[in-house]
This record gives structure tokens, C-alpha cells and sequence, in this order.
């Protein structure tokens, strides 16, 4: 099954400043491998220790045979990819559980935007919130918002994960 991220009806706004997905991961943790160049590496290495240090959800090094977690870039620029940041893809078992994911940073809209690091940074954050089940926010304070770039994780960002990992699967 392939989860659409970002497509999902907000209908859980009013629980949270940041909606999230009826899908998640079976528990607040995941395994994850970074495929990239030094600077990638970094890029997703900071945004990786802050949502770690939020508390609410673990990003945990993983294996090449074993990760559930694909991090990389692409420079393409056509096509779904046109002026976008980022793009995640998420699939998963009808139960409503993730079993893998895939983001990737495109590099090249990076440089044709001037995005600085930690611009990069904000967006791989906000990528990563897709990852956890988040959804788009129109909260402007919000990792989540959709063309972020400026924003670090807000308190409406980690109170959404909270929330998501104590609620059954499926349920908004």
C-alpha cells in the first residue's frame, strides 16, 4: 500500500495546531540509513537530532540491510519534483502501520532557490514530520507549513507526535 503524504483530510486540526495522518509507525521509533555526500549527511544529521531531541519520536542509525528509513537527495527538478524542497513517500500494511519510507532533498532546487544550511536543515525536518505522520500545517510557526523553509519544530509540531504515537492507529 502507498500512503500519499500531504493528502490526507485534516480533520484533526482542532486537536492539534498540526494535523497528522490516520497512519504511523507502530511505535514512537524508526531505523533510518543516509545515502548522500559529507554535506547531506550533515544536513539530515541535524535535523535527525532535533526531533530526537524533542523526545517524542526516535530516529535511530540503521543498517544498509536493515533500515526503514531511506534518506538521500535527487537533483531532479521535473516533473512531481518541480520546485519542490522535498518529497517524502511512505508505504505500508492496511492495518494503518508504516513499514517504510523514503525522503528525498532536492539538491538542485537548493541552489537555484539559494537555500542556505540551515534552510536545507527546516526542510529535511519538515520532511522527517511526514515520515512521523504528520501532515501540512497552515500554522506559520510550523515545520509543517507547506513551502517552509525558515522554521525550525514548533511546540504545536511536537505536541502533534505526542498525540499521533498515543492515539490507535487510524484514529485522528
Amino acid at each position: 500500500m502507498l500512503v500519499g503524504i500531504g493528502f490526507t483530510p485534516m480533520t484533526n486540526a482542532g486537536a492539534s495546531a498540526t494535523p497528522f495522518a490516520r497512519n504511523r509507525w507502530p511505535r514512537a521509533r524508526v531505523t533510518y540509513v543516509i545515502q548522500g555526500a559529507h554535506y547531506d549527511r550533515s544536513v539530515y544529521g541535524a535535523a535527525i537530532r532535533a526531533w530526537n531531541r524533542t523526545g517524542q519520536f526516535k530516529f535511530v542509525a540503521g543498517t544498509r540491510a536493515h533500515h526503514q528509513l531511506t534518506l538521500t537527495t535527487s537533483k531532479a527538478t521535473t516533473g512531481e519534483y518541480y520546485q519542490l524542497a522535498g518529497i517524502t513517500f511512505m508505504t505500508g500494511y492496511n492495518n494503518g502501520y508504516y513499514t517504510q519510507g523514503l525522503v528525498k532533498l532536492l539538491t538542485r532546487n537548493f541552489w537555484t532557490y539559494r537555500y542556505s544550511y540551515w534552510d536545507e536543515v527546516h526542510v529535511a525536518e519538515h520532511e522527517l514530520g511526514h515520515c512521523m505522520g504528520l501532515q501540512h500545517s497552515t500554522d506559520r510557526r510550523s515545520v509543517m507549513l507547506a513551502d517552509n523553509r525558515y522554521n525550525g519544530i514548533s511546540r504545536a509540531d511536537i505536541a502533534a507526535v505526542r498525540l499521533r504515537y498515543r492515539l490507535p492507529v487510524g484514529e485522528l
